[in-house]
């Protein structure tokens, strides 16, 4: 899906709450305070061009601040989106963190040359925790014990050869549609 149809079904997708209809794009952008995102500039650029109306309702609607783990339950119907997730109020915070490593988990891989290759959202989100020499501890962190150690003796052996010490490759964002359900949300 190109980057202007997928602003354009954003912003005519619309849901009511309340009594209010908001659209896809005003909830993630407006409500959610999300910010563009950097691994798709495009979407920057069009949110500039197609200013959002902001209503009062909508102004009440939105959350105090920004909070970066709401990327990993926005699944915009693309392949490098997060799974769909139904998330409860009261476990809303841990939920997050469990999309969060359930996205890592099932999105990093590594090359056959043993060097760890992170989608380009993981990437951009982790710049505002960690720098890009350290990125490949940090993901090993959110990975199982068996799999973190795996990870952890590529990069030493990366170090050791001549390959260099750039342990990570980044997957461009791939837009072919696909919604993901994660089975044990189907049940719900």
């Amino acid at each position: 899906m190109a980057a202007h149809d997928h602003l354009v079904f954003c912003r005519q997708a619309a849901n009511t709450v309340g009594g209010h209809s908001f659209s896809a794009a005003a909830i993630e952008y407006v409500i959610l305070k999300m910010k563009p995102p950097v691994h798709r500039p495009q979407i920057a650029l069009l949110l500039a061009l197609h200013k959002l109306k902001v209503s009062e309702e909508l102004r009440k609607s939105a959350i105090d601040t920004c909070e970066p783990l709401v990327a990993f339950a926005l699944s915009t119907g693309m392949y490098s989106s997060p799974a769909v997730r139904i998330y409860k109020a009261k476990r809303v915070r841990e939920e997050l963190q469990e999309a969060q490593h359930d996205f890592i988990r099932a999105s990093v891989g590594l090359s056959s040359k043993g060097r760890l290759l992170v989608p380009k959202m993981l990437h951009c989100f982790a710049k505002s925790f960690v720098d890009d020499a350290k990125l490949a501890v940090w993901i090993s962190h959110y990975l199982p014990p068996h799999q973190a150690a795996f990870v952890e003796q590529c990069i030493s052996q990366r170090r050791q050869s001549l390959l260099g010490s750039r342990n990570c490759g980044i997957l461009p964002f791939d837009s072919r549609f696909r919604y993901l359900f994660l089975p044990d949300q189907l049940s719900l």
